[in-house]
């Protein structure tokens, strides 16, 4: 895989958030995924998808703002800051982020094995 392949995952999976695609979702994420959100909660892959699948979260706007890409054989890591609005149980959000992703390549294809988030200060 380059960093043209891992871009590409990277927009698959953006388009995979805004849309709520639990389909595409599944496909792209680890079975054994750890994600930490903004707060510092730790998010399985369950828990991502069944926020999708039931409506906790809506994304309607993920604006890719900057991003880097290093491939370093087998895996891959992303940094990239985005503005992104939507709603969380209901309640209005808006702000912007930026996501740490490792990509691995595993026997079902290269997918996001870990990943982190925080707020972007002003």
């Amino acid at each position: 895989m380059d960093e043209k392949g891992i871009r590409e995952l990277e927009e698959q999976l953006r388009q995979a958030m805004l849309s709520s695609d639990v389909k595409a979702l599944d496909a792209l994420l680890a079975d054994d995924l750890s994600f930490v959100d903004a707060t510092g909660k730790v998010w399985t892959k369950a828990d991502d998808l069944n926020g999708h699948r039931y409506g906790m979260q809506r994304i309607d706007r993920l604006d890719v703002e900057e991003q880097s890409i290093r491939v370093y054989g087998a895996f891959a890591v992303t940094v990239t800051r985005v503005a992104l609005s939507g709603t969380f149980a209901g309640a209005p959000f808006a702000g912007s982020l930026r996501y740490t992703r490792t990509w691995g390549e595993t026997a079902g294809g290269w997918r996001v094995a870990a990943a982190q988030c925080g707020l972007v200060g002003f």
